[in-house]
Parts: C-alpha cells; structure tokens; sequence
C-alpha cells in the first residue's frame, strides 16, 4: 500500500482516509495502527478494495461505505478463530502422539526408542532426528531422564511428549512399515495413508498459522483437500481454503471426542453469527475462507 518509506501513523490515518475508509475517530484510529500496525491492518482492508480479489494492479481503492470499525472488527474475527481452532488442534495432537505412541511401543515391546531403529522407522528420518532430540533434551522432566538413565534416548512415550506436531507428523511418514501406517490411520477411520497424511498436513499448516499469529481468514493452502476419505468435501468448492481444513479439524476432533466435537462447532458458529449483522464484513468472511 505503501512503499520507499514509512509515513506517520497521522499520515497512515490520512492516507486509508485518501482511499476511502470512513474514520470518524482519529485518536482511535491512531491507537489501532500504533498497536495492530500499517501493514498487518493492509490484510484486513483487501477484502474491503473495490478490485477485490485481484492482486495484480491494485489501487487499493476502498468500496463505498466501509468503515475502519468493520474492517477491525475482521481483525478480531481472525484473532478469535485462531484461538478457537488452536484449542481443538491442541486435542488432535496430544490423541496423535498418543495413538502412535501406544501403537509402536506395544508393537516394538522390546524396543523403547523404536524411533530410532532403522529397522522401524526410515534411516533418512534418523539422521536427522539428533537436531530434533537436542531441543527434546532442553525438557527439564527429559533431563531429569537422563540424569538417572545411561542411554542416549528417553523412551518413546517420554520422547514424543515433547515432540511438536509437525516432528510427529515426519515421524508417522518416517514409519517404514506399510501395515503400521494404515493400522494408525484406520484408528481415526481412514482407509487410506494417503488420505490421512493429507489430513495431517492441513492441520499442521492451521496449526502453524494459529501459534505464530498468522491471517487465517484468508489461508489458501499449496495443496488441496483429497476427496478420497471420510471428510465430506463435496460442499466445499475450493479445497484450498480455510472452509476445507476445518472440515478437516472438525473430523479429526470428533474422533477424539463426539463433545469436543460439539464444543468446537458451537464455538464456530458463535463467532460467525457474531459477524452476520455486518453484511460487508459477513460477506468479506464468506469470499475469503468459505465460512458461513
């Protein structure tokens, strides 16, 4: 929206009202940018520009009628949608762990850090796992381990307590055993390895995007939705958006739980109703992730 130099944050307020966003309090306006930023605050009015949603060649022209008040109230939208799907992710990644954890040692009795055995999990995976196992050890509880333990690894159900989602996900690919993967994957009711490493792949990018504060309204994926497995996307135009992996998380989560999986639904709705009085900024919802 802008570029060579940084204006002030009055010069900001001047120029979005240059474009035509309706600001009726300046000194507002100015907390908002000085705590939000310029350019974070950019992401939230696109959907609010008259060329919306093309890219190429904006001006960045506002349509008429749209106030610094609805596009912040996106902003918030956002904000809570990540919180909301951050806490349900947080339930599919400890039942993940768990699943495989459970699984792999009671295959590998005699084998407390199958993670490491090349003959369990894919030699190209282990060679890297040191790097992994180094942030692992920072763990005051895996310290504590071997503090007490000679061994070079703490057991698996120890090991993978401190494993981030993503470091799961790689281990579960890394499992060389065919059978082993479909077996963890038919425990959430999918048929197909294929299918569910898709799954677990979207929910790591909402995932990532959630922790680290990233736009979620408006995420679109490098990778579609597979329609080859229980999640029923054929409401879902594009398999791209966020409208998809939520489908996704809402699957995943109800095989953790059929009340979390209540729980997560009234708290999307809740928060998308919350939105319905706004029709520009329900509609902005609606074009951008596919929610509604």
């Amino acid at each position: 929206m802008m570029s060579g130099y940084i204006k002030t944050v009055p010069e900001q307020i001047e120029y979005l009202k240059q474009l035509g966003l309706i600001i009726l309090d300046d000194a507002k306006a100015f907390e908002i940018l000085s705590d939000i930023g310029f350019y974070r605050l950019g992401f939230y009015l696109f959907p609010f520009e008259k060329k919306y949603p093309v890219k190429v060649g904006r001006d960045h022209i506002i349509k008429e009628g749209i106030s610094l008040e609805t596009v912040l109230r996106l902003y918030y939208f956002d904000f809570e949608l990540r919180l909301i799907l951050l806490k349900y992710i947080s339930r599919i990644e400890i039942h993940l762990r768990t699943t495989i954890v459970n699984y792999m040692s009671t295959k590998h009795r005699n084998k407390d850090t199958w993670f490491a055995d090349e003959s369990i999990v894919s030699p190209a995976y282990i060679r890297t796992f040191d790097r992994i196992y180094d942030r692992v050890r920072l763990s005051a509880y895996i310290k504590w381990h071997h503090h007490n333990h000679a061994c070079k690894y703490a057991p698996s159900w120890k090991t993978l307590e401190f494993m981030t989602i993503g470091e799961i996900i790689d281990l579960f690919n890394a499992i060389s055993n065919v059978s082993s993967r479909l077996d963890i994957s038919k425990a959430y009711g999918i048929q197909s390895i294929k299918t569910f490493y898709n799954y677990l792949s979207s929910v790591r990018r909402i995932r990532n995007r959630c922790a680290h504060n990233g736009i979620l309204f408006d995420y679109t994926a490098n990778e579609a939705l597979t329609t080859q497995g229980p999640v029923n996307l054929s409401a879902v135009p594009d398999r791209t958006n966020l409208r998809g992996a939520v489908e996704v998380i809402k699957y995943l989560t109800g095989i953790v739980s059929v009340n979390r999986l209540a729980d997560l639904e009234r708290d999307l709705r809740q928060s998308i109703d919350k939105c319905k009085n706004n029709n520009d900024l329900y509609t902005a919802i609606k074009i951008a992730s596919g929610l509604k």
